[in-house]
Order: C-alpha cells, then structure tokens, then sequence
C-alpha cells in the first residue's frame, strides 16, 4: 500500500507543481486513492515487478508497430487478405494484474484483440486464423512471466 500511497502522491505534486499550499490536500486525496484502489483492486499475491514490465518496454513498442502496420496493410490492400476467427486460450498467468497485462499485449500482436473470458480461458479475436496466434501469445506470456515475481 506504500507504493500506491507514493505513486498517488507522486502524481498529486507533479500535477499541482508542488505546490506548498495544496500539501495537506495531496496527502488526503493519495489516502483516499489508496482506500478506494484496494477496495476496487486488491493487492495481489504475486505483485507485478514494475522494473521487469518496463525492461520490456522497447518489445511492447516494436510490436505494436508491427500490429498497426499489419492492420493497415490489410485495411488498404486490394483483396483484403482476411481469415477472420477464434481461438481460446488457457494463460497459465494468474488471474488478475498479470492477465490483464497480458490481454493488453495479445491485442498489439498482429490482427489480434482479446475480446473477453470464457471460464478459465482468453477469448481472442484474431484477423487471419491461419497464422499461429497461440504460439504467438504463449511467447508472449513467457516474457510477462519474468514480470511476475515468483
């Protein structure tokens, strides 16, 4: 909860300018972030290690270049080269923060989007069924698994 506390404050100075005057009030408000956060969002057990996340940084990057760059090259291309489909996919990440971050890089992989759950598994969208999408996602889950800690 300190980390929630500092990183709220954090944002509390950089937005005021650090403004003497409106202190108490920032400490009130990142106390007030803190209790609604856990309410909404509790700690979890195995807490994300934000150092790990951005080493990964320069990778989340390249690839959602390239998914844009996918999606455009389809968009503009004159027959559209779509093979539109489903796959499911069971995340051995555990639920929560870490899912969630990997829902978010499975929708910058090429002609891919994470459309939901079905039980225990992701429901992504892909926009060519033929490539190898879960091979794709299963790589991607390994690097964000470093980012967990253990």
């Amino acid at each position: 909860m300190a980390k929630r506390f500092a990183i709220f404050f954090g944002l509390w100075l950089v937005l005021t300018g650090a403004a003497p005057g409106g202190l108490p009030f920032g400490l009130a408000a990142a106390a007030a972030g803190v209790w609604v956060s856990v309410r909404l969002a509790p700690p979890a057990e195995r807490p994300l290690r934000l150092l790990r996340l951005l080493m990964l940084a320069p990778g989340f990057f390249r690839r959602a270049l390239a998914g844009g760059a996918d999606v455009a090259w389809r968009a503009f291309h004159p027959k559209l080269p779509l093979r539109p489909g489903w796959i499911r996919y069971r995340p051995r990440l555990p639920a929560g923060a870490p899912r969630v971050v990997l829902g978010g890089e499975i929708s910058l992989l090429p002609g891919t989007l994470v459309a939901g759950e079905e039980g225990d598994r992701l429901l992504v969208h892909c926009l060519d069924a033929g490539l190898p999408v879960a091979a794709q996602i299963a790589e991607e889950e390994e690097r964000l698994g470093k980012a967990v800690e253990p």
